[in-house]
């Protein structure tokens, strides 16, 4: 399967490749950005270079998407975002994403989530998109709702990050 590249007014959505490990690294290497995220911070251009291989892996493997979101007036990657958790017999999957710090309060992510979302409902037939965030990631929340993505509650230490366990606030949007 081709990977879909998708197009919105500023951004290019495709798949990432080895050129993109400056741009991720930029912004991976940021504990602002690693706060609410499950990995260390990066120290290394590997760490970047290794990040793109399983994002890619996964989509070989048939378990998921990660879209490069490439600025298209910069030709600059200024976040990733797409599917893992991807349960076919199921039709759902889950969501996530992360964004360069530079790029943050410019509705870049909303404008990247709006056609992977239609893309999820579909081509991958999905029924269900789930997101989990930090309970105190209130930016994410807030673009989840702006989404319609619904809040279904906390899961109490739900996820074991970074040597303990955290919650975890579960949002659903349903292919109504």
């Amino acid at each position: 399967m081709m990977y879909p590249v998708l197009e919105t007014e500023r951004l290019l959505l495709r798949q990432l490749t080895p050129d993109d490990a400056e741009d991720l690294f930029e912004y991976f290497s940021l504990q602002e950005v690693m706060e609410y995220y499950d990995l260390e911070v990066f120290k290394t251009l590997d760490d970047a270079r290794n990040i793109i291989r399983y994002f890619n892996g996964e989509f070989e493997k048939g378990k998921g998407f990660r879209w490069a979101l490439e600025l298209k007036s910069e030709k600059k990657v200024i976040g990733t975002c797409g599917y893992h958790n991807w349960y076919r017999y199921h039709f759902r999957a889950e969501i996530g994403y992360e964004l360069n710090p530079k790029y943050w309060r410019k509705s870049y992510m909303k404008e990247a989530i709006l056609p992977i979302l239609t893309f999820g409902f579909e081509s991958m037939r999905l029924h269900r998109v789930d997101a989990f965030t930090d309970p105190a990631n209130i930016s994410s929340e807030k673009l989840l709702q702006s989404l319609n993505f619904k809040d279904e509650g906390i899961l109490r230490g739900y996820f074991f990050e970074k040597g303990r366990f955290v919650d975890a606030k579960i949002f659903g949007l349903i292919n109504e």
